[in-house]
């Protein structure tokens, strides 16, 4: 099975932080046997390749997206890309889990998503590797 992972990478507040947690989240479906994708490490970081066009990045994550037999979102920090891509997902019956820091407030609008699978709402980091391991040995 193949993980897209989604999440805020424009303007973050601590992109190296952040960062490092999408690998971590990474090595979680990597020691699960599942293959990922994370647009910041294919071409499309909006840090490390501004010179790659619009359009560009909106049909590489899209058609990764479609490759994809679910998808895990980060939602820590407002990202008008990720809704588009939870939206795409939607119309292609793109199972979706939510991940998210506990006390976030998060939009009605993705949480009434209908391929809104579940929910990870975590503590620290460690509880949200966990809960992700646990999620992902359930779908496999």
């Amino acid at each position: 099975m193949r993980i897209f992972f989604a999440g805020p990478l424009t303007d973050l507040k601590n992109p190296e932080a952040t960062k490092v947690f999408y690998l971590k989240l990474a090595g979680v479906a990597t020691s699960n046997k599942f293959q990922w994708f994370w647009a910041f490490l294919n071409g499309t970081d909006p840090i490390k390749n501004p010179e790659v066009p619009a359009n560009v990045v909106y049909e590489t994550d899209l058609e990764e997206l479609a490759k994809s037999d679910l998808m895990v979102i980060y939602l820590g920090e407002p990202s008008t890309g990720t809704g588009q891509e939870i939206e795409y997902a939607k119309e292609h019956n793109i199972p979706a889990y939510l991940l998210y820091e506990k006390g976030t407030r998060i939009t009605r609008m993705v949480l009434g998503s209908p391929n809104i699978k579940g929910t990870i709402e975590f503590t620290s980091e460690s509880d949200a590797l966990a809960q992700l391991d646990t999620l992902l040995k359930s779908l496999s």
